[in-house]
């Protein structure tokens, strides 16, 4: 049977300010479709049906992935979401989906692909999709995906091919034995390697058997494979959750890349004809997206008068430029990027200075997403915080409470149904309630409309992470469960 094994790590420093580490890029939508997350899950969803998709999550992106998902609507049965308790790179979360899926089916063929990644066409892409897993089918092998390039890209990892794999496995696209993984290389040596036509750009896709999986990390991560196969071991008990801490603490700390796959002697990789673009930065969205006559990517709102080559994103207010030439300008909320095209890469290295100043930019939006709503936050100071919470319809949040602050909720539009200990009150516009500290709560919109109230908080301590759950719809737990709550999550 063949499972879809879709990676939805990753950091929010690429795309700062639209992106942000609590949001990054595989949530947002950088071509004017669905996010990139859903438009990975579509992608393979005509081979692979969406109750043998795992999606491996952080902690962190738990509640937006779930969000993606429901959104979605789909029928059938969902995606399994599986949350790793710390991010462990590529290598772990892999290890784990295998060794899962051996213990009922040690043969299972495992897809594996990033969520941030754009592909064309699609009808090729599940061609090679097919080929590759039946290949993995009859091969004891781990086989990756590798793209023809068509440019010499400093940005990619390469494969150094080998000799070519004859047999029936060569059947829509050539496979080769991989002779090498090669780094990020100069211009120079990117030129060489296009010129040479003996390397193709390290997609990251992967098509293996669990167990051929596991064999190869016992032989290449002996000591993670025994603290796996006691993990494995206690699936289904109540030690489960524990000994994956305790698993994930031994972890190394590297990608299947460097963990296995260059010690392995048994890859091989596909050359793949694709329009794959693992889109790195702003700068890359010169690739994607459509462009005005002057050659400007515009998002939003937007006024752009005489400008070329620019990649401008408005939100709320109006951003008017004049003039310009090669700058990416992106104004959201709380925070505005301006910089060259050629800079486009050291974004990071603003979100890197953010975080040094434990500046929340870095971290989260003003407008914050969660499975039943969002909320904004609209003024903070000492001991207080206000904010714009929408709950969705037929929508409600966990039953909590907070220890250390109180709230004051006034309802703006919609009905609001409250629990309030062992109360249940019905609030309409312009009504408003008082929840004081370590009062059990809930609020639920019964309605068909959006439920929209302003949120005031007082109290010594108004972090996200004040929370105890009672019960929650979304499956989400308090930290007397597991770690707790990722930062920032509302309840």
């Amino acid at each position: 049977m063949w499972f879809g094994i879709i990676m939805a790590g990753g950091s929010g420093t690429r795309f700062w300010p639209l992106s942000r580490e609590l949001y990054p890029k595989q949530f947002l939508s950088l071509d004017g479709g669905s996010s990139l997350l859903q438009g990975t899950i579509d992608r393979v969803m005509p081979l692979i049906p969406q109750e043998r998709l795992w999606i491996m999550v952080g902690p962190k992106h738990e509640a937006e992935t779930r969000r993606v998902l429901r959104l979605a609507e789909r029928e059938g049965l969902p995606a399994k979401v599986f949350v790793e308790p710390q991010s462990k790179n590529t290598l772990t979360p892999l290890a784990v989906a295998a060794a899962c899926l051996a213990r009922t089916d040690p043969e299972a063929v495992l897809a594996v692909m990033a969520s941030d990644h754009l592909i064309a066409p699609q009808e090729k892409f599940l061609a090679l999709l097919k080929q590759a897993c039946s290949i993995a089918e009859k091969q004891d092998v781990l086989l990756t995906f590798g793209v023809l390039p068509t440019r010499p890209e400093t940005g990619f990892g390469y494969i150094e091919l080998g000799e070519v794999v004859r047999e029936e496995s060569t059947g829509l696209s050539p496979v080769f034995r991989v002779k090498s993984f090669v780094e990020k290389p100069d211009r120079e040596r990117a030129e060489r390697y296009l010129a040479g036509k003996r390397h193709l750009w390290n997609s990251g896709m992967l098509a293996f058997r669990a167990r051929v999986f596991l064999e190869e990390l016992l032989q290449h991560q002996p000591e993670f494979h025994k603290a796996l196969v006691t993990y494995a071991d206690a699936i289904g008990t109540k030690e489960e959750n524990s000994l994956l801490k305790e698993l994930y603490a031994k972890a190394p700390l590297t990608s299947v890349d460097y963990g296995l796959l260059e010690k392995s002697k048994n890859v091989w990789t596909i050359s793949a004809e694709l329009d794959w673009k693992d889109v790195g930065s702003w700068s890359a969205l010169d690739d994607i997206a459509e462009k005005d006559e002057g050659g400007n990517i515009l998002r939003g709102n937007v006024v752009s008068l005489h400008n070329r080559n620019c990649i401008l994103y408005g939100d709320k207010r109006i951003l008017a430029t004049i003039g310009l030439k090669d700058l990416v300008i992106v104004d959201t909320d709380d925070a505005t990027l301006v910089c060259h095209k050629d800079e486009a890469q050291k974004v990071r290295d603003v979100v890197n200075e953010l975080k040094s100043r434990n500046r929340v930019e870095a971290q989260e939006h003003r407008t914050t997403h969660r499975p039943w709503g969002h909320y904004t936050i609209l003024d903070q100071g000492p001991n207080y915080k206000i904010k714009n919470v929408t709950v969705n319809p037929r929508s409600r949040l966990s039953y909590q409470m907070h220890l250390h602050r109180s709230e004051h909720w006034v309802v703006i539009a919609g009905t609001a149904r409250i629990t309030l200990e062992d109360q249940e009150i019905f609030l309409h516009v312009n009504q408003s309630i008082d929840i004081p500290k370590t009062t059990r709560h809930r609020i639920e919109n019964p309605g068909k409309v959006p439920l929209v109230i302003i949120e005031v908080q007082n109290g010594e301590y108004l972090e996200e992470d004040d929370i105890i759950r009672f019960s929650d719809d979304y499956q989400r737990q308090t930290e007397e469960t597991r770690t707790g709550p990722a930062a920032g999550e509302k309840s």
